[in-house]
């Protein structure tokens, strides 16, 4: 992995502290792995070639067999569109308000099943969203709340859901231009199936390492600092939007989709790997 910052790097592994509980899980499920096992990874390889190579000189049963909400979409078997990934209740509301916006117009916010973040951070968010003047759907978990004030600014041009939604279904419809992320790893692929560009603020785990790979190896989004403030939001909001970084990040964006869905194909690398 080159040109790689300290905080790039998962938080469980920097750490000082050898006792960390979740570094000495990662060095027990490492211990773990035989050489002759049997690796399945949901990616492929034209978006992680040069890890996929570095691994297979130590694991030689390795197979990238993504991604996978492309490759689903190859199984002839109905019975598979009940099956889901997410962690709380769909709410479908937001597919037909996104009806009612213009191509490519939209910012779809969503920080993941997990993560968390301050009160102020979260007003940072809303406030730099609401400045940029853009519609944007932002998916409100019930373990976070956001200001009156803001929802009052907002209310003509955005739908805040405090529940979840149907991303992929968001992710793929016209109105969406860019997806303000956590960068969790099927948030990721979902947005690069989606030919979608992100705008992205880690949080913790893998998402700092992925949100590398997303601005500076692929590409197809803009990092927001940690420390998030308003007037930032609002000028990388408009930035992806309407500037031309934006319009290059779209084009990258949507090469690694079409190159996904080669994949995924019969006769794709990924779909064949599958099949072995």
């Amino acid at each position: 992995m080159k040109n790689f910052r300290l905080k790039d790097i998962p938080d469980f592994i920097r750490t000082t502290d050898l006792n960390d509980v979740m570094l000495q899980f990662f060095i027990e499920v490492a211990n773990k792995v035989q050489r002759n096992s049997t690796i399945l990874f949901n990616t492929f390889d034209e978006l992680e070639g040069d890890v996929m190579i570095a691994l297979s000189s130590m694991f030689p049963s390795l197979y990238p067999i993504g991604p996978f909400p492309l490759l689903l979409n190859q199984s002839p078997q109905n019975h598979l569109a009940s099956l889901g990934s997410n962690l709380w209740k769909e709410d479908p509301e937001c597919l037909e308000w996104l009806e009612s916006k213009e191509s490519g117009s939209v910012v779809y916010v969503n920080f993941g099943s997990i993560t968390v973040m301050s009160a102020e951070q979260l007003l940072e968010f809303a406030w730099g969203l609401a400045n940029s003047e853009k519609p944007f759907l932002w998916i409100i978990r019930p373990d976070l709340v956001i200001g009156g004030s803001v929802v009052n600014e907002t209310k003509d041009r955005s739908l805040l859901i405090a529940s979840w939604c149907p991303q992929e279904q968001v992710l793929n419809h016209p109105s969406i231009c860019g997806f303000l992320t956590h960068c969790g790893w099927n948030s990721t692929t979902e947005s690069v199936c989606a030919g979608v560009p992100m705008w992205c603020w880690p949080f913790n785990g893998d998402q700092p390492k992925n949100c590398k790979y997303i601005c500076s190896e692929w590409g197809i989004g803009i990092e927001i600092d940690t420390n998030v403030k308003r007037e930032e939001v609002e000028k990388l909001v408009n930035e992806l939007m309407v500037g031309e970084k934006g319009k290059k990040m779209r084009e990258k964006t949507m090469e690694l989709k079409k190159k996904a869905e080669e994949a995924t194909r019969p006769r794709g690398n990924s779909y064949m790997n599958l099949d072995k």
